[in-house]
């Protein structure tokens, strides 16, 4: 019996409209993704991910690194890559209002501490019963210690817990401390894993 799932925010209820953003940093001279990955090379993106460096500090530390090497005049794409959050999948959130009917469903997110705030911006809030950030927790995913938080945070042992995730490296840690994990690819091949999980009835 499974009594609760844990789902992955980005690449699962939040896409990215990453050819937008592309086309912004082409217009202002920069190669598509450098934002990106400068945001998130080894050394600023798993201390965001862990609260080392809040929101505002990475994002700060982001603008100087892409400034001093390109200019002042990215500054306009990088003040649009700042302000956006992204698009939520509606057909998920129907996934998510239909499992909620049956278990407690939970966010575990390699968020920013600017998390909640996107999910108050994006009608998110609602439509989850817990959310877990890791940059409040201090431990990312994949680390198997933070599926395990999430477990106890829950009440749920391991072994009565699903998670969806979009990543490869995600989904083996939540299958190495024991939870049915699914990598997501498109909403009907979840909605086929959790069809095949046993969840309380309604």
């Amino acid at each position: 019996m499974i009594d609760a799932v844990v789902f992955d925010l980005d690449g699962v209820i939040r896409h990215w409209n990453d050819d937008d953003l592309d086309r912004v940093e082409a217009d202002h001279g920069l190669e598509p993704g450098t934002i990106l990955a400068v945001g998130f090379n080894d050394d600023l993106g798993p201390a965001a991910m862990t609260g080392r460096l809040t929101y505002r500090e990475w994002m700060d530390r982001i603008r100087a690194t892409v400034i001093a090497e390109h200019g002042e005049s990215v500054t306009p794409a990088l003040d649009v890559w700042e302000a956006n959050v992204g698009v939520v999948d509606t057909d998920m959130v129907r996934v998510l209002r239909n499992l909620r009917r049956r278990v407690p469903v939970a966010l575990l997110s390699n968020g920013t501490t600017r998390l909640r705030r996107d999910l108050h911006v994006l009608d998110l809030l609602d439509e989850l019963d817990v959310v877990f950030n890791t940059a409040e927790i201090g431990i990312a995913k994949p680390d198997p210690a933070v599926f395990r938080h999430v477990c106890a945070e829950l009440g749920v042992p391991t072994d009565r817990a699903a998670f969806v995730d979009d990543l490869p490296a995600n989904v083996q840690g939540a299958a190495s401390v024991g939870m049915a994990a699914h990598r997501h690819v498109d909403v009907g091949s979840t909605e086929q894993f959790l069809l095949g999980l046993e969840l309380p009835r309604q």
